[in-house]
């Protein structure tokens, strides 16, 4: 339980309730009151850390609640919640002392990080006697420093942290040369600038040297190749956010998945003291891109708020260093409200900024691969490489090796590349892949935008603006290709909304089709065969579904069971459990059904073909995996081995049973069949279809197996298929989903970032790996 308390004050129950259990959960103790007068009497008797309280109140106002705090009690934080703004109350609050004002409707986190950044120096409360009038204390000296908690030192408490990490460290401080600002060696605190716009080169190069030996070498016989770092420990003073942010990505790149010893070593040895950003470049848009503030990536972090700082401890090391060489102390109502008023100021003066969310970036990108914009951008480009060169999130790099002129060492040298460079992306066969301007243009903006962000979950750019003051072209920016790439997507909006796109009014249309035939399968199936009235083929690919409208009852998907090459008519197989499939049991041949599709990709016959097939149903999985099965059937010189194992719970249970037969008779055929649970009838295998597995032998190399069943069979006949040397890409699955509009819209069927209507329901198990929902 959290020491510091809050209480709550709106008359709206359920913003009132959420708040209070959410910060519940979060820790604190919580109070809450339904009027103002509630309030002031909670107020009167017990003492809190933080008042949040909505301006539109029964009885006493929020404003009127306010001012009894400040007057009864001036060392309570207040927050004000409200959902009618105005710049008068507003103004009102902050005379008052509200640290903030809140906009209805907000996030609970944003709320509870607001309230942790608020309270992150307040001592704990004392209990208070209801007539007591405790004076407003003045704010201490403290002695132990908390981590994520914010201070106030004097430039002298500075100059002693600078002079005492100096004594043991490279210095590494932004300093002034001809008239722009860069990192450099520096050896005293008076030469250190901490009020500028923007470095011509990032700090990052510090922990990603532009060049560095990896290896040390010894040529001959016997060759050696002995590991070299060089990470002496080192203070980066004075970093931005922004460049705080793109050192996260680093440590993301080169500190999880295959351990970089280099960088890992030069990162544990370097402390990181950063510096808010207050006078921004003139090509800056860090806001838009979140990265002109952070609460995380430094040990400690300053801003200037005149004459003193406000330190944002990051760090248990931040910590240490701030105990052991600065006299900090909890900052006043007042430091902390100059501090905000900074930032905010700092924040406007950005005069670039994005069109479009940056969360909408790579979505918009894909959406614009191929867009005539990166051909007549990228015509001016020299590839001279500027732009990477002096970017804080481009980590690209080559490796060579250069032998001494004895010809017995060497060093293999990791040395900056990028992909803006004419031969990047060239192979050993002569071959470029990324050969022209434009390609190389469009992949260093999806990599800002895209690629790095879906890949490690950091931004790919910062906004710092180094690139577009770098560039000769005045191409580089990616702030102007993000919002020229916005704009073309609004052009195409509109274009949409006044007609040049035509609207497909037979999309939820369905089409009708006849009754043709019901085949009882076992208590709660039946095999249904239709056509469409005007004699057209249904025109689909083993895999696909359609949706099966029953009009007065609904429409549901059910994966076709037939396979294409058994003429014009189609054949749905479907189990009893829901309305519409209880409403499709109920009909007699003749009767009139709606279809909608094919919809999804089916099962990938090019990537099936010449291969040995080994197809795995459970129960009703039989009914998709059955199109495929009479598919290769009727084409069975264009496969290898037909391998067929089926398991149903029961006998009665078995589905098709007239065909299962005769696929046990079919000497093209190797058909197993199990059961979980056998009866007196039954005298075949028992057991769940995984012990079907072991017992049969295939090439690895030349074997797909598709597998379609419930999702609990999915798991352990994966485990079965590995054990047989199958890789994830030669395993193909088919997922269930409720899939009602069938065009990737409703929702319903979206696992993580995929429609499964759309891009399934047929998947490879490669496919599914990165999809945690799906298996």
């Amino acid at each position: 339980m959290r020491e510091h308390s809050v209480l709550v004050v709106d008359d709206e129950p359920i913003v009132r309730e959420s708040i209070r259990d959410w910060l519940t959960e979060a820790g604190y103790q919580v109070a809450t009151a339904e009027t103002g007068e509630e309030a002031l009497e909670l107020v009167a008797t017990r003492d809190f850390s933080v008042l949040v309280v909505d301006l539109r109140l029964p009885g006493s106002a929020g404003i009127k609640v306010l001012e009894a705090v400040k007057s009864e009690r001036p060392w309570i934080r207040t927050i004000v919640i409200t959902a009618y703004p105005s710049a008068e109350t507003a103004q009102e609050a902050r005379r008052l002392g509200a640290v903030d004002y809140v906009i209805k409707p907000f996030a609970p986190d944003s709320l509870e990080r607001l309230i942790d950044d608020t309270l992150a120096s307040i001592p704990p409360e004392a209990t208070v006697i209801a007539e007591a009038k405790a004076p407003t204390p003045a704010p201490p000296v403290v002695e132990a420093i908390g981590v994520k908690a914010s201070f106030v030192v004097d430039r002298d408490d500075l100059r002693r942290l600078f002079d005492g990490l100096a004594a043991s460290m490279r210095m590494i401080g932004v300093v002034e040369r001809q008239e722009h600002y860069v990192f450099d060696r520096v050896k005293r605190f008076d030469d250190v600038c901490l009020d500028y716009d923007v470095t011509v080169h990032p700090p990052t190069r510090c922990l990603f040297p532009t060049r560095e030996a990896m290896l040390r070498l010894k040529l001959g016989e016997p060759p050696a190749a002995e590991p070299t770092v060089d990470a002496a420990p080192q203070v980066l003073f004075g970093v931005h956010p922004y460049d705080i942010t793109a050192i996260e990505l680093l440590d993301e790149v080169f500190m999880t998945k295959h351990p970089d010893p280099n960088y890992i070593s030069r990162r544990q040895n370097t402390v990181i003291v950063g510096v808010d950003c207050l006078r921004p470049s003139p090509n800056a848009f860090a806001p838009s891109m979140g990265t002109d503030r952070t609460d995380s990536g430094f040990d400690l972090l300053l801003t200037d708020i005149g004459g003193r700082f406000m330190v944002r401890v990051g760090s248990q090391r931040g910590a240490s260093l701030l105990e052991e060489y600065a006299e900090a102390r909890v900052p006043s109502d007042e430091e902390i409200g100059i501090q905000k008023a900074l930032l905010d100021a700092a924040r406007a003066e950005y005069r670039v900024s994005l069109n479009v969310a940056r969360e909408r970036l790579p979505k918009l990108l894909e959406d614009h691969y191929d867009d005539e914009y990166w051909q007549e951008r990228s015509a001016t480009c020299f590839s001279c490489g500027s732009c990477i060169m002096v970017c804080p999130t481009c980590f690209c790099f080559d490796v060579v090796d250069e032998v001494s002129l004895d010809l017995k060492t060497g060093e293999r040298i990791r040395q900056w590349d990028g992909c803006m460079l004419t031969d990047f992306a060239k192979v050993a066969g002569g071959e470029n892949f990324r050969h022209d301007k434009a390609s190389r243009f469009r992949h260093r903006i999806f990599r800002k935008g895209k690629y790095v962000l879906e890949r490690y979950g950091i931004v790919g750019c910062v906004g710092c603006g180094r690139c577009t003051t770098a560039c000769l072209a005045d191409i580089a920016s990616p702030a102007e290709a993000f919002n020229a790439i916005a704009e073309k997507a609004k052009i195409k909006t509109a274009r949409r909304l006044i007609g040049e796109i035509t609207p497909d009014f037979g999309l939820y249309a369905p089409k009708w089709a006849k009754l043709l035939r019901v085949e009882d399968l076992a208590a709660n199936e039946k095999a249904f065969e239709f056509a469409f009235e005007d004699g057209a083929a249904l025109v689909h690919t083993p895999g696909q579904f359609v949706e099966i409208s029953v009009l007065g009852v609904g429409e549901a998907p059910i994966s076709i069971s037939s396979s294409p090459t058994r003429g014009a008519t189609f054949q749905l197989a479907v189990r009893n459990v829901g309305n519409v499939t209880r409403a499709l049991h109920d009909l007699v041949e003749g009767a009139t059904v709606g279809i909608r599709g094919p919809f999804g990709n089916g099962f990938p016959i090019e990537a099936l073909e010449w291969k040995d097939l080994l197809l795995i149903a459970g129960g009703i999985g039989l009914f998709p995996l059955r199109s495929l099965i009479e598919y290769a059937i009727d084409r069975r010189d264009a496969f290898g081995r037909l391998i067929i194992l089926y398991g149903a719970r029961s006998p009665e249970e078995r589905v098709f049973q007239a065909e299962l037969a005769a696929w046990k008779q079919d000497a093209g055929i190797e058909f197993h069949e199990t059961v979980d649970r056998g009866n007196d009838t039954w005298g075949g295998h028992v057991g769940v279809i995984t012990t079907l597995i072991p017992e049969i032998e295939i090439s690895p190399a030349r074997t797909m197996s598709v597998v379609v069943g419930p999702p609990i069979m999915y798991r352990f006949v994966i485990g079965e298929l590995k054990k047989k040397g199958l890789a994830d890409e030669q395993i193909i699955l088919s997922l269930e989903r409720r899939m009602k509009c069938g065009v990737g819209k409703c929702g319903h069927c979206q696992i993580n970032g995929v429609y499964v209507c759309e891009e399934g329901p047929v998947f490879t198990l490669a496919e599914l790996r990165n999809l945690r929902e799906a298996v």
